[in-house]
């Protein structure tokens, strides 16, 4: 069996710890590691992680590979989206890229930022699942309901099946209030999870009955894939590809394929699961204290009662505070009641149409080569605290409106100012002047990092000019 992990989403209702250039999916949120590392790891008992694809969007996909190879997975198992069409392109051209080197293959498809706590229910479910999916079905995971839940959509269980499952009677959109209660109250009602097992043919030949613009170009999109040169040899669509992607339908898997098909069952389950689709989920899946708070970071709480303060370095101090969202980030603070936990994005919206880069970025930024956060920033100068890892270096550059000078903190630097080269250890620095070619290597085994201090009357990234870029973007 393989998984496939879809890894797209923006996570707008966890802003502001989740930005597009760094979604949730990319975050420590509900365990020790990232939600895409704990939903790899899940697995690893009935699916090795070499058996395990990804497809995320093009921006993510060098983040994705450095915390997901240390546990096992291959990065030519990685897809990336030019652009965000939804499930029923990511799952299906998933479906024809993996049908190359096992058409016979039985697929389950995970969102990667779910939380499941009974993990030996999950393993077991899964193997059932597939014994289901190999007889021909599609299958999707039912949650058993707690609660009257108006977020979810449902699916109505019909005649039964072998190994506890069910055909699908049919799939209800989201209910109100009143619906949900009742269909809580009758059995045979679940939660629609979005995780699926399927077999790949079986898969390709309902998409070509009920989506058959998408898959008329899944033979293209295939031929279209290659694979990027460098450390991480992620697949990815060359231009002629991209123009096919980016024209196709953005719909779901489940209006445009699950809804239709007469061939669907589901299979009850009772795993722990939770859609973790807003900042209110940490009250499941977190440790309260007496009081009933979800409290992480540099916080004094005093007073407080179901409430949910996440903190950072600076210390966050709440008084009195019931039923309320507190989130703290070196550049954006989030204060909104529980109940409103779901109109987060209505924040995030209101950042894009104001053009503000909070919406976008953070202070830390994902680079090829590492990563860079901004200490200070103001009108003619600017701090950056820069991580290159081992072995990666940064394009040999120039700026027209800034000089800068590194300080080696930690790690051994190769510095290249025009054309002498400078190796430089700890409590070493370097001025590079305006208008001097220059370049950064970490020449040594453990991350390079060096604070930086730009001077000048234009700090921003577009005073770069590039020369030569080991990532291509010269």
């Amino acid at each position: 069996m393989y998984a496939v992990i879809l890894a797209g989403g923006s996570g707008t209702r966890f802003w502001p710890k989740s930005r597009e250039q760094l979604p949730k999916q990319l975050l420590k949120i509900t365990g020790q590691g990232t939600m895409i590392q704990n939903t790899l790891d899940r697995m690893t008992p009935v699916i090795p992680p070499d058996n395990t694809w990804v497809i995320t969007n093009e921006n993510h996909a060098l983040e994705t590979c450095r915390q997901l190879k240390p546990m096992g997975f291959c990065p030519s198992r990685l897809i990336a989206e030019p652009v965000g069409r939804n499930t029923a392109a990511a799952i299906g051209y998933s479906a024809r890229i993996l049908s190359e080197s096992d058409p016979d293959a039985t697929m389950a498809v995970f969102p990667a930022d779910h939380a499941i706590t009974t993990l030996e229910a999950f393993c077991e479910l899964l193997q059932r699942a597939k014994t289901v999916a190999k007889k021909g079905h599609l299958v999707t995971l039912g949650i058993k309901p707690l609660a009257p839940e108006t977020g979810y959509g449902y699916i109505k269980q019909g005649q039964a099946l072998e190994d506890g499952a069910f055909k699908v009677d049919r799939f209800v959109e989201k209910p109100d209030q009143q619906t949900a209660e009742t269909y809580l109250k009758e059995s045979g009602y679940y939660w629609n999870s979005g995780m699926f097992v399927w077999k790949v043919s079986t898969l390709l030949d309902e998409i070509k009955i009920h989506l058959p613009e998408l898959h008329a170009q899944l033979d293209a999109l295939a031929t279209n894939t290659f694979e990027a040169k460098g450390q991480y040899p992620y697949r990815m669509l060359n231009e002629s590809g991209r123009n096919i992607f980016s024209s196709l339908k953005s719909i779901s898997i489940d209006y445009g394929l699950m809804e239709k098909s007469n061939n669907t069952a589901v299979l009850p389950a009772n795993i722990g699961w939770n859609d973790v689709g807003a900042w209110t989920a940490l009250a499941d899946v977190s440790v309260k204290d007496s009081r009933g708070n979800v409290i992480a970071g540099n916080v004094i709480a005093v007073d407080n009662s179901e409430s949910i303060i996440q903190g950072g370095n600076r210390l966050v101090a709440t008084l009195g505070l019931k039923n309320m969202i507190v989130v703290d980030t070196p550049d954006a603070l989030l204060v909104c009641p529980k109940d409103q936990a779901q109109d987060v994005k209505k924040i995030v919206e209101q950042i894009k149409l104001e053009k503000r880069p909070e919406a976008v970025t953070s202070m830390t930024e994902i680079r090829p080569w590492g990563s860079y956060t901004i200490l200070q920033k103001d009108a003619n100068y600017q701090v950056k605290r820069i991580e290159v890892l081992p072995g990666e270096l940064l394009s040999l550059q120039s700026h027209h409106h800034r000089s800068e000078h590194w300080t080696i903190i930690s790690g051994t630097a190769q510095a290249q100012v025009d054309e002498v080269s400078h190796n430089l250890t700890r409590n070493q620095s370097i001025e590079i002047p305006q208008g001097a070619k220059h370049r950064l290597v970490n020449s040594g085994e453990s991350p390079l990092i060096i604070i930086e201090v730009q001077l000048g009357d234009k700090l921003d990234e577009n005073d770069i000019t590039r020369y030569e870029d080991k990532y291509g973007r010269a």
